[in-house]
């Protein structure tokens, strides 16, 4: 047997085309072996400027995955021109970084980190991590 493995949970509006893509950003930069992902649309704008129950929802699936998983990293991954979520690189970059502070808020103890991608579809996965958070020391 081999030491247990580390678990990441993302949320992200990307499709399976790049899929491997990301797999493979996330082990070389968060050192994880498995990503548990939760798929929704237009992740930034969901988490930064939907309704409290929408928000909700998305973190009851981010608490599962993490109940299940042992996951202490969330990965919110998204991308500008997405359906869901149509705005400039930089408004998307500034809703990753508002997602992440609203969301640390929400989830004491999780590392949280915002991805942008420039566009969707597999020839264009250009990763840009804008914004990171790490959990805070708990005092003994």
């Amino acid at each position: 047997m081999t030491e247990s493995q580390r678990f990441a949970t993302i949320v992200t509006c990307i499709d399976g085309r790049i899929q491997r893509p990301l797999e493979e950003w996330a082990r070389e930069h968060l050192d994880v072996d498995y990503l548990d992902t939760i798929t929704e649309p237009g992740p930034a704008a969901v988490l930064t400027a939907t309704g409290e129950s929408h928000l909700t929802a998305v973190l009851e699936k981010v608490a599962v995955s993490q109940r299940a998983h042992g996951s202490g990293t969330l990965v919110i991954v998204g991308h500008a021109d997405c359906a869901g979520n149509p705005v400039s690189a930089d408004e998307h970059r500034d809703q990753l970084r508002r997602s992440v502070a609203r969301l640390a808020r929400r989830l004491p103890g999780t590392r949280i980190l915002a991805v942008h991608a420039d566009q969707c579809g597999e020839r264009c996965w250009d990763p840009e991590l804008v914004a990171e958070v790490h959990p805070t020391a708990v005092g003994a």
